[in-house]
């Protein structure tokens, strides 16, 4: 990844989760998802199979996920069409933003067709490949959900992290005494038809194009092409003020600058995040200088 890639800092369970999906088949059955969610900062993980991958089953996957893991400060994932919402036109908030939102949780898109960037969860999805897919054959889907629980037991609860930082102890030997905010148990506006937008904070990691422009669901944008051209840069989106910040941070600094400001009107009325969501948030990105 380049030197100025913005990592979000991530200190504490909970502040951050990963997440993505793999995509297979089974000879009768057809396609179904793998849907994978780790909590970056003790890798416990949160596993389901899906078919159809739709936005209402996105949501149940991830309300399942928060009810029972707790909620994260953000989330951070690739831009698959259903949860970026780019598809639809321009400035599109998709179901599962609109979602994550709603309930105070911090959106983080990596760039599009960068896996690398989000290393933890590939390498947990080739975990699944070689120790879950590969070691049986499946019979149809209600095998595979059958089955699913076993691995998400022992990834919690046997499986020693390989990460030199984590000595060989298990998922649930890190943090021991970790108590999560979970949604709660009867949580069910995800069902709506459409969810207000929530202020709050959504942002989009991009690589700077030769002519000095980046794209937000399907808008591009110009900086400076002498000074921005092949940088990265973090475009936020601020729901509540209705702007578009795009931010650079250097390699190695412990601040990060505001390269430039752009009116972002979403063209509906903004609500503001209601009290029983609101909570002290991680602090995921360096001081602006």
């Amino acid at each position: 990844m380049p030197d100025d890639y913005p990592w979000p800092c991530v200190k504490a369970p909970n502040d951050l989760h990963l997440f993505d999906f793999v995509t297979r088949s089974i000879r009768g059955e057809g396609r179904f998802y793998g849907c994978h969610l780790l909590d970056q900062a003790r890798r416990w993980p949160f596993l389901r199979a899906e078919t159809p991958k739709s936005a209402a089953v996105v949501s149940q996957f991830l309300v399942s996920a928060w009810q029972e893991v707790g909620l994260p400060g953000a989330l951070y994932l690739d831009n698959d069409a259903v949860w970026n919402g780019g598809g639809r036109g321009q400035r599109v908030l998709s179901t599962i933003v609109r979602l994550c939102l709603f309930v105070g949780v911090e959106v983080i898109f990596i760039p599009p067709y960068t896996y690398e960037a989000n290393p933890i969860i590939e390498s947990f999805n080739s975990f699944w490949d070689r120790n879950f897919w590969s070691r049986t054959t499946f019979r149809d889907l209600a095998h595979v959900q059958a089955e699913l629980p076993f691995l998400e037991h022992y990834c919690r609860h046997r499986r020693p992290l390989p990460e030199p930082e984590f000595d060989s102890r298990t998922a649930d030997q890190i943090a021991p005494d970790f108590v999560p905010v979970c949604l709660s148990a009867t949580f069910d506006q995800h069902r709506q038809d459409r969810l207000p937008i929530t202020a709050g904070r959504v942002n989009f990691i991009r690589f700077v194009s030769s002519a000095g422009t980046f794209s937000v669901l399907n808008e591009r944008w110009q900086l400076d092409k002498k000074h921005w051209t092949g940088k990265t840069i973090r475009a936020m989106v601020d729901t509540q003020r209705q702007l578009l910040l795009a931010y650079h941070q250097p390699k190695s600094s412990e601040n990060c600058r505001l390269v430039a400001q752009f009116d972002y009107s979403l063209g509906e009325a903004v609500v503001p995040l209601a009290a029983e969501f609101q909570r002290k948030q991680p602090a995921f990105w360096p001081s602006v200088k």
